[in-house]
């Protein structure tokens, strides 16, 4: 094996002898002579022998001796790390070739590691890198993202945590509150729709407010009136028949066409047609308020006659005053005999004051008719008419003797 080796080196260095190359033995077989100076053979270099001083040792050997046994030599002629260390210092400060992972775990935190492949530190799997400039797990990128009710998710997506949702700040949010916020008292959170949803009996309106519910149903539109300003309309849930009265917004035209057809009743919060729900004319985008609702069980309007007014003058009728009535009472036994006396007398003197009698027998007869009136709803009776003439004559016989 020692020939070998001596020939070997005759013939890579065939100008060395035999005392030149012994000269140079205390630094090793490896070692030889060169102009007067002491060189190691090619891939060795002047390094420590292991009793110490200076020996020729093979490249890698040096670059141990240097940084450790992970250390070796790199085709430029320098020292290198071996895959997964890299250049560090050790407990005592010295420059030696360390484990990369910690090397990254202490300078990026313990979720760092060594990617041999482009040579730099990296975060491991389940770590993102931080605001920080560290190495932390997806979760906790995610809180400091959106807030402590957050947790990373697959797809390397970030989500809130169950019955939490995104508010305005940007921060997962106790969801009841953020609807509540959002969307008015009457909102909550829905965590199997992972959205907000109104309360029962509320929907979203324009605005998307949560307001009371407004219920509606189909109806169909049995008979219009011939003024145009009335319907009858059964429901097609419970068939009951209503007579309505709607106000503007329907055009007649419009309605015309839905003659038994559907339209749709806007029932407010409740489920019974009442003063100013709304009609709906769905396929003329038309609605008008109801201004008066009946039942009724009438599938059609009776026939409506269209009345004519004639004018007929007042006839004033003539209604005769009522006609009095006379009354006269019989005469006494006494009355009697005066009267035929007078009689007698009257036949005897006729043609003394028969000029004079006339007149004043007009006179008499004016005021006897008047005193013989019988008026029976008066209390006294009326003065008698015999009495009353016997008398006055008595006295015009008894004015002419």
């Amino acid at each position: 094996m020692g020939l070998l080796f001596f020939l070997v080196t005759i013939l890579m260095f065939p100008n060395t002898s035999d005392a030149q190359f012994g000269s140079c033995s205390e630094y090793g077989v490896m070692a030889y002579e060169s102009g007067g100076y002491c060189r190691c053979m090619s891939g060795y270099v002047m390094g420590e022998g292991v009793l110490g001083g200076s020996y020729c040792v093979s490249e890698d050997q040096a670059c141990k001796d240097q940084y450790g046994y992970n250390a070796r030599a790199s085709y430029t002629g320098g020292c290198e790390c071996r895959s997964g260390y890299v250049f560090g210092t050790n407990m005592f400060g010295d420059e030696q070739c360390v484990d990369a992972d910690n090397v990254c775990s202490e300078k990026y935190g313990y979720g760092s590691e060594y990617d041999s492949l482009s040579g730099s530190c990296d975060c491991r799997y389940g770590y993102v890198w931080g605001d920080n400039g560290q190495c932390i797990t997806d979760d906790q990128a995610c809180k400091d993202q959106l807030g402590i009710h957050s947790r990373h998710t697959y797809g390397d997506q970030c989500k809130c945590s169950s019955g939490y949702i995104i508010g305005s700040n940007g921060k997962c949010s106790y969801g009841d509150t953020v609807c509540r916020s959002d969307h008015g008292i009457y909102a909550s959170y829905d965590s199997l729709s992972n959205k907000c949803e109104c309360d029962n009996g509320y929907t979203f309106d324009d605005d998307l407010q949560c307001v009371k519910k407004h219920n509606s149903a189909y109806f169909t539109l049995l008979d219009i009136s011939l003024d145009g300003d009335e319907l009858i309309i059964e429901s097609q849930n419970d068939f009951q028949k209503y007579l309505i009265e709607f106000g503007t917004g329907c055009w007649d035209y419009a309605i015309e066409t839905y003659e038994q057809a559907s339209v749709v009743v806007n029932m407010g919060t409740d489920f019974s047609i009442d003063l100013f729900d709304t009609l709906v004319l769905p396929n003329h985008d038309q609605n008008c308020s109801i201004l008066s609702v009946d039942w009724t069980n009438e599938y059609t309007f009776e026939d409506e006659v269209i009345e004519t007014y004639v004018y007929t003058p007042p006839v004033q009728e003539y209604t005769p005053a009522p006609i009095p009535t006379y009354t006269q009472e019989p005469a006494s036994a006494e009355e009697t005999a005066d009267t035929e006396q007078i009689k007698v007398e009257e036949d005897n003197n006729e043609n003394i004051f028969d000029d004079v009698s006339g007149t004043e027998n007009e006179q008499v007869d004016q005021e006897s008719v008047s005193e013989e009136i019988y008026y029976p709803n008066e209390q006294e009776e009326p003065p008698r008419f015999k009495e009353g003439l016997i008398g006055r004559f008595v006295s015009f016989i008894k004015s002419l003797f």
